[in-house]
């Protein structure tokens, strides 16, 4: 995971009313307001396992979900931006459905923590595995993620192969550059390829 860093909230989250029902304010404008709030500050990708979410797609993801703690629907530091991922195979809708693991709030680190980045390595052949940091969060929010599907394992792997084939055995310092410029800088949109974490590991060791 990336960290992420929140900035001002929408002014249009605070006034919703007490005890409104989220599917009545996925209706609102405030609602498209706060996706695309979400959306910027985490440059384009997944909270989770950086995918590059699309306008339009993905969805507002509560990260302590609302059958647990309702009193956070509207609080904006529960708040992120999570791809659909795939048939709910990972992220927030596999997490709150499918994964078999129930809300544990002492192993569950959001992304904007930025201890969470520094639990994950990720390996060229698009697995990923627990570093010594914290390896029982680590282990929890891998599975309860799905952040090992076979679904993210075989897109990171081809996307570690592109960047391994695109550097050759003796990569020139100028392509390095270019390629550092490509996947871990933001666009003229302010948005970052995919998997940045992985491609961190491999263009700065």
């Amino acid at each position: 995971m990336k960290t992420i860093t929140h900035s001002a909230e929408p002014a249009c989250l605070a006034g919703q009313p007490h005890g409104q029902d989220w599917r009545t304010f996925m209706l609102t404008a405030c609602h498209g307001e706060l996706h695309q709030n979400l959306q910027q500050e985490q440059n384009g990708l997944c909270c989770y396992c950086e995918l590059e979410v699309e306008d339009g797609d993905g969805h507002i993801e509560h990260m302590e979900p609302r059958s647990r703690n309702q009193a956070r629907t509207y609080d904006y530091s529960n708040l992120a931006i999570s791809c659909n991922g795939g048939h709910t195979e990972h992220c927030g809708h596999y997490k709150d459905n499918k994964s078999g693991h129930s809300w544990d709030a002492g192993r569950f680190l959001p992304p904007h923590d930025p201890l969470t980045a520094g639990l994950f390595e990720y390996l060229l052949d698009g697995s990923v595995q627990v570093t010594p940091n914290d390896p029982e969060k680590a282990s929890y929010l891998i599975d309860y993620l799905g952040l090992g599907c076979s679904r993210l394992t075989d897109r990171r792997r081809a996307h570690a192969r592109i960047l391994i084939d695109t550097m050759g055995d003796q990569p020139d310092q100028d392509l390095v550059d270019w390629l550092r410029q490509e996947y871990l800088q933001t666009d003229a949109n302010d948005r970052l390829k995919q998997f940045y974490s992985l491609s961190r590991q491999i263009l700065e060791p």
